[in-house]
């Protein structure tokens, strides 16, 4: 006889989730050790650590780890923990080193995690101590087009496959250029806010044109945007698909319009044009005809916590997370085009964005709702579009049949409960990579 799940938050025919999620210790404590200590977590990108001997301080849930490119060139994500008594062996955000020095007793570790020196080895430990077991605790690391992920979890399937068909989507935006991308950043911030809230938020359309009213009248107002109604959204064609955890939406038209949002305007508009068009060629024997020409990846998150690009939500309690924001840009484009992009991202989305404010205040008010006594015996609403989203014949994943949905929220809980009732990777589902990857990009790139 089968165990009853521990967890069952949320009514799938209902759409009622349980508040309780968003406040409490017990259930935070839970979502680091079977969340955070076995997904794939996004944890950097490979351009943050260009060299050899190149390190770049992260974070893994609330573990502390340093991404490390040691002196043949191989990732590592190794714990910043001495193995003696705890104390971290890297104190700084990033820099290039070959070693690692403990600041309290001197231990002292290679790049790649290994134990070389001990002061007193012989004096103190009478050459008694096993040091090939006492190096750094070191995570799995692969990647993704230069995006750096890293596990905890020895049985995790490849992140190929946690990914499945939603790569056929990242692509679209990770993976369009033979060169690569560059990470810019991160700019980091705290906010008084439960990580999921931000999950949650990055396939909703619904609340753009009410939460963001003000902003986005400023940007048709100055930047030549087209108006945002209900109404438009409402009769939008773009689409909302979720697959193995990480939600989608993305817009089909084959209007050769350029693949960016942030820094596009009436004035810079020809720029982007120009480089969208001189390199569509490269593009589509990348991706194939339809990728190329008419998917356009918009609103998004990578399960569990990375969102829209290259943007982390690092848990620091269920009612605070650090954030972490940065920007990624082609590495070959034009330097000009990069700065456009760079201060329209930090504009819309960093820490002083138009619309990042009107998110955080959202977010903080739907978390402050969690611990409330009367507030918490009311479940939250997702009820929207039950019934009304499935396998699509040209799409991948579950896609629903109109752009503003709750799906991906609701199938978002659905995967917190997979995980959260899982003792290991054996009983959890992962739906098959079945997505025709047209063109040569690959997952290194």
């Amino acid at each position: 006889m089968r165990a009853t799940p521990k967890y069952v938050v949320i009514d799938p025919t209902a759409g009622k989730i349980d508040r309780r999620i968003f406040s409490e210790q017990a259930i935070y404590d839970d979502e680091m050790a079977k969340i955070f200590g076995q997904a794939w977590l996004m944890i950097g990108h490979e351009s943050l650590v260009p060299a050899v001997d190149d390190f770049f301080h992260t974070y893994m849930g609330e573990d502390p780890v340093i991404l490390t490119r040691d002196g043949q060139g191989r990732l590592h994500a190794l714990l910043n923990m001495c193995r003696h008594r705890g104390n971290r062996v890297c104190r700084v955000d990033d820099g290039n080193a070959k070693r690692f020095m403990c600041t309290y007793h001197g231990w002292t570790y290679r790049n790649d995690g290994a134990l070389e020196h001990v002061p007193g080895e012989s004096e103190a430990y009478y050459d008694a101590l096993d040091k090939p077991s006492l190096g750094l605790i070191e995570a799995r690391v692969e990647t993704y087009a230069g995006i750096v992920f890293a596990t905890w979890a020895k049985d995790a399937p490849s992140l190929e496959a946690y990914l499945g068909d939603a790569r056929w989507y990242l692509d679209t935006v990770f993976n369009r250029r033979d060169g690569g991308m560059q990470a810019l950043g991160p700019m980091k911030w705290l906010e008084p806010v439960n990580w999921k809230t931000m999950v949650d938020n990055c396939s909703d359309n619904y609340h753009v044109p009410t939460s963001h009213l003000s902003s986005a009248r400023v940007q048709s107002r100055y930047l030549g945007r087209p108006r945002l109604s209900h109404e438009d959204q409402f009769a939008s064609p773009n689409k909302h698909a979720f697959v193995n955890g990480h939600s989608i939406t993305f817009r089909d038209a084959d209007d050769n319009a350029p693949r960016y949002m942030h820094g596009v305007s009436k004035d810079t508009m020809r720029l982007f044009q120009e480089y969208h068009n001189a390199t569509m060629p490269e593009i589509e024997r990348r991706l194939g005809t339809l990728r190329a020409r008419r998917v356009q990846l918009a609103n998004h998150s990578i399960f569990p916590n990375g969102i829209l690009g290259l943007r982390l939500a690092l848990p620091r309690g269920p009612l605070k997370t650090e954030f972490w924001h940065f920007v990624l840009v082609d590495r070959d484009m034009p330097e000009d085009l990069q700065r456009v992009i760079r201060i329209g991202s930090q504009a819309n989305n960093g820490a002083a964005g138009m619309f990042e404010q009107d998110d955080v205040d959202n977010w903080r008010q739907v978390t402050e709702a969690s611990t409330s006594r009367l507030g918490r015996r009311h479940p939250q609403d997702l009820s929207m579009g039950i019934g009304h989203a499935g396998l699509h014949p040209d799409y991948p994943g579950f896609v629903s049949e109109r752009y503003i949905s709750e799906n991906n929220q609701r199938l978002f809980y659905r995967r917190w409960e997979d995980f959260m009732n899982a003792e290991s990777w054996a009983t959890i589902p992962l739906d098959p990579v079945e997505a025709n990857f047209e063109g040569t990009a690959t997952m290194q790139g």
